[in-house]
């Protein structure tokens, strides 16, 4: 078997790998793009062809606004919107790769998130309120902040008192904090996001639009270079 032949078909074992936590709106899981491996062709040996992207009619594809947190350049000609959920081990696994997107596309890439927590994490829902709340008190830069301190530590605790730690990272206030996720304060703008995710067809996390290329499951920066190179090209950039 030629090296090329070679790459070609640890690509495609590695897009049979499941690498998201499964869920959505009832719907059988599908095959998603594989974690990272040691063998993952080089970004050569991707073909674009070769990966299953559904590209979806620009209809479908919800316009991001300032209801949910963004990082990047608010001009940007590739949007990645991201449905996430901070309890799935697969959405900390991409967060490097999405770093690492935002640093090497600098100003031509922005990220956007969506909740989405999925109902068999026990605490998924109140991290998500408490993502909002970091928001509602600091805008992107404060949700940016309690989004890192959550996935930069080990097994995080995403229970009341454990998100309170990481509100206090974020420089939160502790008292509005609290109140937050005692009222559900924020469900209305996470029930908006689950509604969002399930009618694009996410069936678990991490989810992916990037531009109107949709796709489900944690992958490594080079398919994800693939990917975003293909609509840069879309848009003219």
């Amino acid at each position: 078997m030629s090296p090329r032949a070679a790459n070609r078909a640890v690509l495609s074992a590695a897009l049979l790998l499941t690498s998201s936590c499964g869920g959505g709106a009832q719907k059988p899981p599908r095959a998603t793009l594989g974690a990272p491996t040691s063998g993952v062709a080089s970004e050569s040996e991707i073909r674009f062809e070769d990966l299953p992207v559904t590209r979806l009619d620009r209809a479908r594809v919800p316009i991001p606004n300032a209801a949910n947190p963004s990082l990047g350049a608010a001009d940007a000609k590739v949007v990645i919107q991201m449905w996430s959920d901070f309890e799935c081990p697969f959405c900390a696994e991409v967060h490097p790769v999405l770093t690492e997107v935002l640093r090497s596309y600098r100003g031509r890439v922005r990220l956007v998130w969506h909740d989405y927590p999925l109902p068999f994490h026990a605490h998924s829902r109140l991290a998500a309120s408490a993502g909002r709340e970091a928001y509602a008190q600091g805008g992107s830069a404060a949700f940016w902040k309690f989004h890192d301190a959550v996935y930069a530590a080990n097994s995080p605790r995403l229970d009341a008192e454990g998100l309170q730690a990481f509100a206090v990272q974020a420089a939160l206030d502790p008292a509005r904090f609290r109140e937050a996720l005692s009222t559900q304060r924020h469900e209305a703008e996470i029930t908006r996001d689950l509604d969002a995710g399930n009618a694009l067809g996410v069936e678990g996390t991490p989810a992916f639009l990037v531009n109107d290329y949709f796709f489900i499951g944690a992958v490594p920066f080079e398919i994800m270079r693939v990917i975003v190179d293909r609509a840069l090209s879309d848009a003219g950039a």
